[in-house]
């Protein structure tokens, strides 16, 4: 798509999938207006597109920080950690499968 500076917005899509923001929110935060809006919504909706790809590997990251947290607590003990960690990782296998299944 023509007039969109992706590279000025790759490192900004990362961060905010890192923190689980959807498109719309993203591009409030970027202060994005018509076809501009537009077109980073739509792009964040196709799965080859270099905004996408950094939008996951965000979301990727953002998640992993999490776990990380987490399995620290789990290690020390904390039964909450523990039990919110077994959800995430049995919620992640459910994901992988529809991806792997049905491509969602």
């Amino acid at each position: 798509m023509s007039g969109f500076e992706t590279d000025k917005y790759l490192s900004k899509v990362r961060t905010f999938g890192a923190l689980g923001y959807d498109a719309e929110r993203i591009a409030d935060l970027l202060d994005l207006k018509g076809r501009l809006r537009g077109e980073l919504v739509t792009r964040l909706s196709m799965p080859n597109d270099p905004l996408r790809v950094a939008y996951d590997n965000g979301r990727a990251i953002g998640e992993y920080n999490i776990d990380v947290e987490l399995t620290k607590n789990a290690e020390k003990g904390d039964v909450d950690a523990i039990e919110v960690l077994a959800t995430r990782s049995k919620e992640r296998k459910m994901k992988d499968l529809k991806k792997d299944l049905f491509g969602i």
